[in-house]
């Protein structure tokens, strides 16, 4: 069993969770709260600029070319292609893409960007591949079951199938492979940080979810 089946079996309560959400429930069935989305989508605004420096920090970090590329490319999608995504929505509610990539972080959004970012400066290549793994990950799994019972004239059809796409799915397997490689190539402490850091992160992945439902803020100023 490679590294990555060990840690997505190990994940399986917190999977389950992500998928029982009713955050994701609604999105599912078209029933989500607009206004929960929308705050959803202007904190993953915020969210992607952070994962995009992560991104171009593990380009930095990769032991090869490919990496390098790989890593490059995904936090070009990550800033560009998503933000054309985010645009059409928020568009939708009325709001200024671009200020929404100004706007405060939640506690959610701001701890796990935070984390990834740590994680990327203080720890190893694989620890930073492991750490990023989650949002590909989980939302290709989201995407892909949710696009698998569809539901007419859903508003949220295009957020499902941007991560029920084949392209997303083939970026998530090379992601995989080069998680797999790494873990092979490193000590056992080096793969207990990345188990680590890869259960975290689906952790927030979770708390973010929370957050856009509960249409979380601060609690004090």
């Amino acid at each position: 069993m490679t590294f990555c089946d060990t840690i997505w079996t190990k994940a399986a309560s917190l999977r389950a969770a992500v998928h029982a959400h009713p955050f994701n429930r609604a999105l599912a069935d078209g029933t989500l709260d607009s206004a929960k989305f929308a705050h959803y989508m202007v904190q993953d605004s915020l969210y992607l600029q952070g994962y995009g420096r992560v991104l171009a920090l593990g380009a930095a970090k990769a032991p090869g070319a490919d990496e390098i590329l790989e890593f490059a490319k995904a936090a070009e999608v990550a800033i560009i292609v998503e933000r054309a995504l985010h645009a059409g929505f928020l568009t939708r509610f009325g709001i200024d893409p671009r200020a929404a990539e100004t706007a405060e972080a939640t506690p959610a959004c701001e701890a796990y960007v935070n984390f990834m970012l740590a994680t990327a400066v203080t720890d190893s290549f694989g620890v930073l591949a492991a750490a990023v793994l989650p949002c590909f990950w989980l939302y290709l799994d989201v995407g892909t079951a949710i696009a698998a019972r569809p539901v007419q004239n859903n508003p949220y059809q295009a957020w499902i199938d941007t991560y029920a796409d084949q392209s997303f799915a083939d970026a998530t397997n090379r992601m995989k492979a080069i998680v797999n490689t790494a873990a092979d190539r490193a000590g056992a402490d080096e793969r207990m940080r990345m188990e680590a850091a890869f259960l975290r992160c689906a952790q927030h992945e979770w708390l973010f979810w929370d957050s856009a439902w509960q249409l979380a803020d601060w609690p004090v100023r």
